[in-house]
Formats: C-alpha cells, structure tokens, sequence
C-alpha cells in the first residue's frame, strides 16, 4: 500500500504535469511491447516466406526435370519390338 500512497503524492505534488508524464510513460511501455510482438511477428512471417520461396523453386525444378524427361521420352526411338509379338 505504501507504494500506492507515493505515487499518490507524487501525483499530488508534480499535478497536472505528472499525471501526463505517468500516462506517457504507460503508453510508451505498451508501445514497446506492441513493437517487440510486432517484430517477432515479422521475423516468423518472414521465415515462412523463405520456406515457402524454397519449397516452389524445388517443385519448380522437379517439374522442369520431368517436362525434360518427358521431352526425351518423346525424342527417342521406339523400342524393338519383342520377337513372337
């Protein structure tokens, strides 16, 4: 309780002025934290973007090696065919 009572006089004493300085102070510690959640966010997404980036180059590469292995399919001469066939 005693540390209700000091800043009820410090309040008492510093008035208006310290009123607003104590509301300033509340916002900017709640702004902090606001920003520290905010970054971390960011970082998260940011690393989310990075796999997903690397997931798709990878899907991009299989279906190009599979449109190329397609491609030779395609070029290639017709197997022997079997004898009795």
């Amino acid at each position: 309780m005693e540390d209700f009572s000091g800043i009820a006089t410090w309040l008492q004493v510093t008035g208006p002025y310290g009123l607003v300085a104590t509301l300033g102070w509340a916002f900017w510690r709640i702004n902090e934290r606001k920003d520290a959640a905010l970054r971390e966010l960011y970082e998260r997404v940011a690393e989310m973007g990075r796999a997903q980036t690397e997931a798709t180059v990878k899907v991009e590469a299989a279906l190009l090696a599979l449109k190329e292995a397609i491609e030779e399919r395609r070029d290639a001469p017709p197997p022997p065919e079997a004898p009795g066939a």
